[in-house]
């Protein structure tokens, strides 16, 4: 089939310039196509939908400038789009979206008429040209001053003010509950959009070098039939205008974003509710009008098929590892699916990844034990100052996106059903996969992976030839079992990552008549545990088979590395919020073996190498990335198996463990201020008693397995002899 031209127009005005686009009829060419394909069945081709949109604004009632300005939902004239083509002209998104082959409408139609499968074909391009629509521009919120009163008719809102008897008691509540949806609704604005993704391709290009954007592929695949949940790691208070910025960018609509009221200040809070940003308390469990407005207006923006965009961590890291998920957020969004949403759910894992960053003195300050500070307008302003320092390159990753109504089959599979019913249990499983998928989606970059290696160093100083051959010997590593991991690796040298991590003002260099030694000032020393923080997962399974293998005198059989890791790594997974499982050990190994780093013997033991090679000094650094989080366990277990059974509580035991981590990193110069966070060992507790290795019995006394007896054992072979006798003088 020979045409004169290859595209054809779905809607067609009907005669001159001012009329509307409209559907009333049908392309010749589109009608010629079809009628070769109804002659021709093997014809080849597809017809592939084709959405150019000029300036994203969401339909919305306002000046007349911004009618003509904007890309709406509304169907158009000519005039109108001749007049955009000038005043919109630097803002045109051109999406190409996936092909309707001929021979498909061929096999759908079988030996229908040639006007019903026109038709047909007519209606899956207006899906499929819809969907590119709602992923590029948001929903149309032409009705959006009626969600408010949605909210106010909704079931779960009109329950908690019909609960009171008095009349006028309820009129006050009504009243309040319409002052919380203002409290709370976004107010996205497209000519504030406008202006902030100007300032910040302006601050973005004062303050980094480069921001890297990983993954867009993975959106396009289910932005067009899929409501999106951006759950992003939080590093930093830029994380969620960098962020909205790139997804703008790449032509996908501003994401409402969750945001705590402490930065619904003035003139601040007015510029993020305008960029999409609606603000929830921290804490609004005792009180349940709040509760049910916030969770309406959610399903209401998950109704209209808006993006999302909410930190499961609820707030900033302060150790540079992930925290827990908070389960608030997540559970809402489990009973809004289970309500049911048009377009299904998907959960997009955002992993973010900073080479120097913005808060890193006050991070340090509470690091150090000072007051978290409550965000000012004066921080802003103070803020200006950052434009003359130079904070190196951001990554921002896309994970594996986790569609909601899968996960929860596939996990209800794995469960019973009164566990698969539970809103509750079925939260908290949701949150640890999503931390999971965040970080299996980490980006490394120079200044992690020098922090991983200098601060694993018993001075926090190295030669520069070892620093060289680790920061090979990681990458490589990792290049290895590249087929089982998403990681980002740099692609700079060994040389050059350590010259960018100097050029950051991170590493210091005295030259010496033996060579270069590489070291931090104390200040950098601490803040680096925040940036090895971020990537000690990626090789937290070498690391416990280095720990297990380093000092054995005898080699070591592979079932039994298998059996001790499978009993050990569980728990450094659960810290760490790893994704590599414990059943890779053979996998890992044999990574190990081919770096050097172990040798296998005629009857497969492993062993360390001899002391003398630079392979023996790399796998004792290697094993020392996860010995802070084994340290910590030995505490807790250690303390557990000396007070005998039943005497412990959860309380004592978690306040005892804190007492004594204290203590040992004051004694042994443990350079890490994370180390005793409370946090981490309420987090051990809670996973011995949820694998039973722990249980609660009689005034919630704790009693444990033999397991424990046998952890001790192994211990001897991986904690230092120091370690184990100070916390053994505990009493």
């Amino acid at each position: 089939m020979h045409e004169r031209r290859r595209f054809f127009f779905l809607n067609r005005a009907s005669h001159g310039w001012f009329r509307r686009n409209t559907m009333s009829s049908y392309s010749q060419r589109m009608v010629h196509l079809l009628d070769q394909r109804s002659s021709r069945r093997d014809l080849p081709g597809a017809i592939v939908p084709v959405g150019i949109y000029w300036g994203r604004a969401p339909n919305r009632e306002g000046s007349v400038f911004r009618l003509l300005l904007s890309e709406n939902w509304a169907v158009t004239s000519r005039l109108k789009r001749l007049v955009n083509l000038f005043l919109s002209r630097r803002d045109i998104v051109a999406h190409l979206g996936p092909p309707l082959p001929l021979a498909e409408l061929a096999s759908a139609e079988g030996n229908g008429d040639g006007l019903r499968t026109l038709r047909r074909a007519a209606r899956l391009l207006r899906v499929r040209l819809r969907n590119q629509r709602v992923a590029t521009m948001g929903p149309d919120l032409s009705h959006q001053r009626t969600v408010a009163r949605q909210i106010l008719r909704s079931r779960s809102v009109r329950a908690v003010i019909e609960a009171e008897g008095d009349a006028a008691e309820r009129a006050r509540l009504e009243k309040r509950a319409r002052q919380y949806a203002r409290e709370i609704a976004s107010n996205l604005s497209y000519p504030t959009i406008r202006i902030l993704e100007k300032l910040l391709r302006w601050l973005w290009n004062r303050i980094y070098q480069g921001v890297t954007f990983h993954g867009r592929e993975r959106l396009t695949t289910v932005a067009e039939d899929h409501t999106l949940i951006y759950v992003p790691s939080h590093r930093s208070h830029l994380d969620y205008l960098l962020l909205s910025y790139l997804l703008y960018q790449q032509g996908l609509m501003i994401p409402h974003i969750a945001a705590g009221d402490n930065l619904d200040l003035p003139l601040l809070g007015s510029v993020l509710r305008r960029g999409g940003a609606f603000f929830m308390r921290r804490s609004f469990r005792d009180n349940p009008l709040y509760a049910a407005v916030f969770s309406e207006y959610l399903y209401q923006v998950y109704r209209r098929g808006h993006s999302v965009e909410f930190f499961p961590e609820g707030g900033r890291t302060r150790t540079g590892r992930l925290l827990p998920a908070r389960l608030g957020l997540l559970k809402m969004t489990l009973e809004h699916h289970q309500r049911g949403i048009p377009r299904p759910l998907a959960l997009i894992p955002v992993y973010l990844g900073y080479e120097k960053l913005v808060e890193a003195g006050s991070y340090l300050d509470e690091l150090k034990g000072a007051e978290k500070r409550r965000e000012s307008l004066g921080d802003v302003f103070r803020s200006l100052r950052l434009i003359r320092q130079n904070f190196g390159v951001v990554d921002v990753k896309i994970g594996q996106p986790l569609v909601l109504q899968d996960w929860l089959q596939e996990s209800g599979e794995k469960s019973s059903a009164a566990e698969s019913a539970d809103p509750g249990s079925n939260a908290d499983a949701l949150g640890r996969e999503i931390m999971t998928r965040i970080n299996a989606a980490a980006a490394l970059n120079p200044v992690n992976l020098v922090a991983l290696i200098t601060l694993s160093t018993p001075k926090v100083a190295i030669e520069e030839n070892t620093l060289l051959l680790q920061i090979r010997c990681y990458v490589d590593l990792l290049r290895r079992n590249a087929a089982h991991h998403d990681y980002a690796l740099p692609d700079q040298s060994a040389e050059d990552m350590v010259a960018r991590v100097e050029s950051l003002g991170m590493l210091k260099r005295e030259s010496e008549p033996y060579g270069d030694v590489l070291s931090h000032e104390p200040f950098t020393a601490l803040l680096m545990t925040w940036y090895r923080n971020n990537i000690v997962h990626v090789l937290a399974l070498p690391s416990l088979i280095a720990c297990l293998v380093r000092d054995r005198r005898r080699p070591a059989r592979l079932e039994s590395l298998q059996r001790m890791t499978l009993t050990v790594f569980p728990y450094i997974a659960d810290e760490l919020q790893t994704p590599e499982s414990a059943d890779a050990v053979e996998r890992w190994l044999g990574h190990l073996v081919d770096g050097g780093l172990l040798t296998r013997d005629a009857d497969g033991g492993y062993t360390a190498p001899p002391v003398h090679v630079p392979e023996h000094y790399q796998l004792r650094l290697l094993a020392r990335l996860v010995m802070p989080t084994l340290e910590r366990l030995y505490i807790v277990i250690s303390l557990l198996y000396q007070a005998g059974q039943g005497v412990h509580t959860r309380q004592s035991l978690q306040e005892h463990s804190h007492q004594v981590a204290r203590k040992m990193s004051r004694l042994h110069g443990l350079n890490a201020p994370e180390f005793f966070d409370v946090r981490l060992f309420n987090r051990f507790v809670d996973a011995l008693i949820r694998n039973d290795v722990v249980n609660e019995a009689a005034a919630d006394r704790l009693v444990w397995a033999p397991i424990v007896e046998e952890v001790l054992r192994a211990a001897e072979h991986i904690i230092d002899p120091d370690f184990r006798f100070a916390v053994r003088q505990e009493p």
